[in-house]
């Protein structure tokens, strides 16, 4: 998988990506809000993704631990992930 850049490559073109990366240019952080939001609006679903030791991606937790479109990208840092 890379350096996990390729987990993007399937994402609907009908929403709006905000992708964040990491010291080590992972992606940490993705989310998406239908097209035209903008990312200080209440309106973005945003995942965490979790690297190991090798920096091979290991799984995929939620902002606030569901996939509603009610959150802020903007405040990604603060939400709870599981």
């Amino acid at each position: 998988m890379g350096n996990g850049k390729d987990l993007f490559y399937a994402l609907t073109t009908k929403y709006t990506t905000a992708i964040a990366y990491d010291i080590s240019d992972n992606p940490e952080y993705a989310g998406e809000a239908a097209t035209g939001s903008v990312q200080s609006e209440r309106a973005w679903r945003i995942i965490k993704i979790i690297y190991d030791v090798s920096s091979n991606p290991v799984s995929v937790l939620w902002a606030e631990g569901n996939q509603k479109f009610d959150k802020i990208w903007d405040d990604r840092r603060s939400y709870t992930y599981s």
